[in-house]
């Protein structure tokens, strides 16, 4: 949980926009301590600055008329320092570099609104309240793993970075926080028979699993580490139709290949997309939620579990789902990454389960009209009016190579 005064530090060329900056905290936050620092007129700031007395940064590209990701590198070799989100171009090369350097987030100058820098803020800043609350709950008894840091947690399960000790390598381990209760054994044992077969299959854009299994009662995924964030940061930091396509495209070769094997994702979410340290897609948590026990189900109180904007109509109402309702998924993705917003929005769960299942496709601006038939057919509310597999999509879809040029670029 955020604190009600959180301390923010900002930098940035432009006195208004530093002004609107700190008019977007103190909305959220009354009683926030906002500071401001004009690197034109004041200069750089030392090595020997700490970031002490804050509880973040907010630093904008350019800084002092340089290259803000130097000043970025200069904060993040002082040991302590308060994490550093960076507000740039949104260029992709940028992001990339951004989060290399150690920016705990990236955001878009030109993307940048009121909710999506609240969002945000609260992320970050309720981060590490959130995993000394999770920590309290103890680690299980993990040979072959020394655990470096968690990375984030839930009801369901806690990551943590982790370094082989017989090969060295960085591994994330995601731990199931509890085992199931009697009854549920049977979505237990799918769910590590779906893992072992994932395990198996070697494909550039889905995550690799180096090993899983059951230690003190906990259920554990050893997997590769994709260093550069999820698909969500590079949402928010804007990014061109070329590009979205070229990862739709990829994420969809990859829903593929689990398809093929009989796996339905059924938890596709930008966040569930990840990037290596060479920039390369990764899926991961192929069906977690569910084998969970996160099912979309409505609740006595109304409310539901698992993730209802990217949820398919027919999974929304706990109706059966196969590889169609992942394809919907997709085509919730591929319109937020070329609209920088969700297709379908509301106040409740509740409320966004019934917009997608009745409220109309929406429709993309003029300039990415190109892509409209592709939104409609991928978002249809009949699972039978939707492509009927990847390979058709991808059939009916032709490839785009300057899409790949802009992720290597």
């Amino acid at each position: 949980m955020v604190t009600a005064e959180p301390r923010i530090f900002i930098i940035d060329d432009s006195a208004d926009y530093r002004a609107l900056l700190s008019h977007h905290v103190t909305t959220r936050w009354p009683d926030a301590v906002v500071r401001g620092y004009d690197p034109v007129f004041s200069g750089r700031l030392p090595d020997s600055f700490s970031g002490a007395g804050n509880d973040l940064i907010l630093l904008g590209h350019p800084a002092g008329g340089e290259d803000a990701l130097d000043w970025l590198r200069q904060f993040r070799q002082v040991p302590g320092f308060p994490p550093v989100v960076l507000i740039g171009n949104g260029e992709e090369r940028q992001i990339v570099a951004a989060m290399k350097a150690g920016a705990a987030e990236y955001l878009s100058k030109a993307r940048l609104n009121h909710a999506r820098l609240i969002e945000l803020l609260e992320q970050v800043l309720g981060g590490d309240e959130e995993l000394a609350d999770l920590a309290q709950a103890g680690l299980p008894s993990l040979k072959g793993h020394a655990i470096r840091e968690q990375l984030s947690g839930s009801d369901v399960s806690s990551v943590y970075l982790t370094t082989e000790e017989s090969t060295g390598r960085a591994a994330v381990l995601k731990v199931l926080r509890q085992m199931p209760d009697s009854g549920n054994e049977v979505a237990f044992e799918r769910f590590l028979q779906e893992y072992e077969l994932i395990a198996k299959l070697k494909h550039p854009s889905i995550v690799e699993i180096y090993d899983l299994g059951i230690a003190d009662d906990h259920a554990y995924i050893a997997m590769e580490y994709c260093s550069q964030g999820s698909l969500k940061r590079r949402i928010a930091a804007g990014m061109n139709p070329d590009l979205a396509f070229y990862y739709m495209r990829q994420i969809a070769d990859a829903l593929g290949e689990l398809h093929r094997i009989g796996i339905t994702h059924r938890d596709l979410k930008p966040t569930n997309v990840m990037f290596r340290d060479d920039g390369t897609l990764v899926l991961i948590d192929f069906g977690l939620a569910k084998q969970a026990q996160l099912r979309a189900e409505i609740t006595g109180t109304g409310e539901i579990f698992g993730t209802p904007y990217y949820m398919s109509p027919e999974q929304g109402h706990a109706d059966q789902v196969d590889q169609r309702g992942d394809i919907y998924s997709l085509g919730v993705i591929f319109f937020e990454m070329l609209t920088g917003e969700k297709p379908f929005d509301a106040e409740t769960p509740m409320a966004m389960i019934i917009r997608h299942r009745h409220a109309p496709v929406p429709r993309l601006p003029p300039e990415l009209a190109r892509y409209q038939p592709a939104i409609d057919r991928m978002l249809a509310k009949n699972p039978d009016e939707r492509f009927q597999s990847v390979e058709e999509l991808l059939e009916w879809i032709p490839d785009n190579d300057s899409g790949a040029s802009a992720a290597r670029a």
